[in-house]
């Protein structure tokens, strides 16, 4: 890959980590049922994996 490909992507999993931590929020907010207790793990495990990722990526893509 390309210097502007990795930090394109890295771009791209901190967008995703941003919509789904978002969603999420929304959601809870206006949607029938509160999350549990699991679900909220599940998403903060993902919102900070793919944070760690992408900042990973873009590091990866200065480096080069």
């Amino acid at each position: 890959m390309t210097k502007n490909q990795y930090i394109e992507t890295g771009k791209g999993f901190i967008a995703l980590a941003n919509l789904i931590g978002g969603m999420s929020v929304i959601n809870n907010l206006f949607g029938n049922k509160g999350l549990s207790i699991p679900e909220i793990a599940i998403i903060f495990y993902t919102f900070v994996a793919l944070y760690i990722a992408g900042n990973m990526l873009i590091k990866k893509g200065d480096e080069i």
